[in-house]
């Protein structure tokens, strides 16, 4: 297991359980203590964990809600994203869409498109779609991420770059003026980032409590991004990053 590697699994374990002592994870990782240690040390830096005697948790403002809460949260705001963000889709498109809440919104919302090929890592949203009129329904599969309910391993990467999808739907966990699009699970940022090379064009699904949440990892600099669909008109310093970087800005209507 490379650093890297290591790294992601130490975020993934808390992610589930919040705080692990070092010697669990030494033992759940198969390394030394002081392999462990420095691990905790670079994630400590980049402000992704706060280090206790003999123990490592998240910061409070990374304690990201379940999946299940997540989809339910703003989901008013979020049914209106998805259904703005459906206008881009067209007759015999291919789309990937991530495992985001929006996201699953977004699936909920296509209906009235023919011979649509949808790409997805996720199962609620394979669930949601499979089976719908003369669509193709392709799940990039892997190891599953039981919080998400979703392949983001090196596995569904692979599978996922051999599509290019005309469309790439992704869901984000906050906007940063300063830094662009952040997440807070690094598996799902990187999953996320190794599909951007190949879309044809890279949409963001988010609604205005992320233009002030915090996020750890960079999942897109703003000029990754092809179009950010929201429910409110991004202001200040943000507008600006959004702008300069040519990102075009469709707002949902607050009536579905």
């Amino acid at each position: 297991m490379t650093t890297a590697e290591r790294l992601i699994e130490v975020m993934n374990i808390l992610r589930l359980e919040q705080s692990c002592s070092v010697s669990e994870l030494s033992s759940r990782l198969n390394v030394t203590m002081e392999t462990i240690r420095r691990d905790i040390r670079h994630l400590e830096r980049d402000g992704n964990v706060v280090k206790l005697h003999g123990s490592v948790r998240l910061p409070d403002a990374l304690l990201e809600p379940s999946y299940k809460k997540r989809i339910n949260m703003n989901a008013a705001q979020k049914q209106a994203i998805g259904a703005r963000a459906a206008d881009l889709v067209q007759d015999r498109m291919t789309v990937f869409i991530d495992c985001g809440s929006t996201s699953y919104w977004l699936a909920r919302t296509l209906n009235n498109v023919r011979g649509l090929q949808v790409v997805t890592n996720s199962l609620d949203i394979t669930n949601e779609v499979l089976g719908r009129q003369d669509w193709r329904c392709v799940f990039v599969g892997g190891q599953m991420d039981t919080d998400y309910r979703a392949a983001l391993d090196q596995e569904a990467v692979n599978q996922a770059r051999r599509f290019i999808p005309d469309l790439l739907f992704m869901s984000i966990s906050a906007v940063d003026a300063e830094r662009g699009f952040l997440d807070l699970n690094l598996q799902e940022a990187d999953f996320k980032r190794a599909l951007l090379s190949n879309a044809r064009k890279k949409i963001i699904l988010a609604d205005a409590t992320k233009f002030s949440k915090a996020g750890a990892i960079l999942t897109a600099h703003f000029q990754d991004i092809d179009i950010l669909v929201c429910d409110q008109m991004p202001q200040g310093e943000l507008a600006d990053a959004l702008s300069q970087a040519g990102v075009e800005i469709m707002v949902a209507s607050k009536q579905l």
